[in-house]
This record gives structure tokens, sequence and C-alpha cells, in this order.
């Protein structure tokens, strides 16, 4: 599956691989199976080809563990989405979906470790064999956490289309950006308002 990737943040792309979520009725995850979750993070740029390959061969053996991990992985992701909508509607996030958020953020970080590399220091998840199938999710929070400690959270914009409402960092020059995708989003919207113009019209 190709994903869009358009938001600007890690994080919101994730929140993003529920498509339709105004409309419970025609919710449609992109996270259906643990492949699709691998790929999305292959093209988000959380994992290179070779550890996308790597955890495939392990879910394949695990299946059973495979499951949990995107189970896990989806928990994550509704959970962010109360926080970061909570706080678009000027709101206190809910105690329990801070409490989740947290345990999320202490087992990624415990994973996080300083590393020499060339002439400097940097900082790399553990990715020891095997590897485990819920690693894809470590980077994810992390993008989590910075965002939502940050003064970009301030800058998080929901697409203006009803139907869509995809989050999105508005880092337009005098920050009015509307849509998620103005190829998409932007010009569907268009069309309806012409449409509509020129049926009154006639």
């Amino acid at each position: 599956m190709k994903f869009q990737i358009i938001a600007g943040e890690t994080s919101l792309d994730f929140i993003n691989t529920l498509d339709n979520r105004p409309t419970p009725e025609r919710h449609k995850d992109l996270l259906a199976t643990y492949r699709d979750l691998a790929d999305w993070a292959e093209q988000a740029g959380v994992m290179r080809a070779a550890q996308h390959a790597e955890l495939l061969r392990e879910a394949e053996s695990h299946p059973g563990l495979a499951i949990t991990a995107l189970r896990k992985s989806v928990e994550f992701r509704e959970g962010l989405y109360r926080i970061v909508s909570s706080k678009l509607n000027r709101q206190r996030p809910a105690s329990d979906d801070i409490a989740r958020f947290n345990r999320f953020l202490g087992e990624a970080l415990s994973n996080l470790h300083l590393k020499a590399g060339g002439a400097g220091l940097r900082l790399d998840w553990n990715r020891s064999p095997p590897p485990k199938l819920d690693s894809l999710l470590w980077p994810v929070v992390r993008s989590a956490s910075d965002l939502l400690t940050s003064s970009d959270l301030g800058l998080v914009r929901e697409c203006d289309s009803p139907s869509c409402r995809w989050l999105f960092l508005d880092r337009s020059k005098n920050h009015s950006r509307r849509w998620c995708d103005m190829k998409v989003c932007g010009n569907r919207l268009k069309a309806r308002r012409f449409y509509r113009r020129q049926h009154t019209a006639s």
C-alpha cells in the first residue's frame, strides 16, 4: 500500500492512518495487517528497507506476536489522537490517555541508547536480534513526545474537508494552510463549491 506522508511530523502521519475518522460508519483503518504497519514505517522513514524485511520475517515466524504489536500500535495511535484533539479544542487531555502515553514513552526511551559513531556520539534504538515487532513504534512515540512538548503543537491543524480531518503541521508563511493536501481535499472542496455556484446560478 502507498501511504500519504504529508503531515510534516511522523506522529501526525501515524494518526492519519485511520481514514474517514469523522464518520465512524466509513472508518477505514489503513493498518489492517502487520505488513501495513511495517510498510507505513518504511515509507515514513521510521526504518530502513533492511529493517523492514527483517521485521516481516520475524512477523511471519511469530504471527501471534505480530497481531499483538499491531493492536498495541493502534491503541497508541488512538490515545495520541485523543490527546492532540483535546489540545486543538483547548481542553485538558484525559488522565487515562496521559498515563497510557507515559507507559509507551517509558518503553520507547528504555530502548534508546547513546552510541559512538564516526567522529561523534549519537542516539540510536536498540535493534538487537531478534528484532522486537513493536520496535517500529518507538520512533513514533519519540516524535509524539517531542511534538506535544514543543511550540510546534500550536501549528497542528485539521484538514478543512469535513470528511477528512487529517492532521498536519501548518508551517506556511502566514499559517493559512487549510487542507492536508491541496491536490486531494483542496481541489475536491473547490470543485464542490464551483458546482454549487453553477447549480444555483442556473
